[in-house]
């Protein structure tokens, strides 16, 4: 980014801001006229920099394709704590935070998406969950359900009790109307809830364990 000169930003605010107004990419000579250049060569030489880049993307074979890049993925986001005990107060959602107060997991440890599901992540707190091998202080990978419906008796999921607004990471069976939260550790009782009031926050993927602080 800093190799990059102001006439080549310039050219990449162009691009970002026509994208934004109509989400629709421009042409080289778009990009001339907007600029007010003379002629298509430095207004080629400034998208062909973008390119290098990273920031801009076209299609050699059609015309006009020169957008913005889409922003590489940082990750899965830990979103904060569930209990692997009791319940805890619901975890926030990233969205809720600042930028620079999310930790993210690096995409080479964990896909960030999987089968098109959005992927975020928790750290556990207590041992309700030890006969699954998910320890304190774990973190737990977990996939946004798709249909809550579909979740077979047995997955490990984070439930999330209407009304009490409190979460907590369970083996989840369901018989009829009655949807039981079971732990892996016999020191925990299984939590017994109206399946109207239980929703499934998470669908267990996997774990991490002594990679982040």
């Amino acid at each position: 980014m800093d190799s990059l000169t102001p006439q080549t930003m310039r050219v990449l605010e162009c691009i970002q801001d026509y994208y934004a107004a109509d989400q629709l990419s421009m042409t080289i000579r778009d990009i001339q006229r907007t600029l007010g250049y003379k002629s298509v060569a430095p207004v080629q030489h400034h998208v062909r920099k973008l390119k290098e880049a990273g920031l801009v993307v076209s299609d050699p074979d059609r015309a006009r394709t020169i957008r913005p890049a889409k922003p590489k993925p940082k990750g899965i986001p830990i979103c904060g704590t569930i209990a692997a005990g009791g319940l805890v107060e619901i975890f926030p959602s990233a969205d809720v935070f600042a930028d620079s107060e999310v930790e993210y997991i690096s995409p080479e440890l964990f896909s960030s998406r999987s089968r098109g599901l959005e992927r975020f992540a928790l750290r556990v707190s207590g041992d309700s969950m030890i006969g699954a091998h998910i320890l304190d202080e774990d973190i737990v990978i977990l996939d946004k359900p798709s249909d809550s419906q579909t979740v077979k008796n047995g997955t490990i999921v984070a439930a999330r009790l209407e009304g009490q607004n409190e979460t907590t990471l369970k083996r989840w069976h369901r018989e009829g109307k009655q949807v039981s939260l079971i732990p892996e550790n016999p020191n925990y009782r299984t939590i017994q809830v109206d399946a109207k009031q239980v929703l499934i926050e998470g669908i267990y993927v996997g774990i991490l364990r002594d990679i982040l602080p």
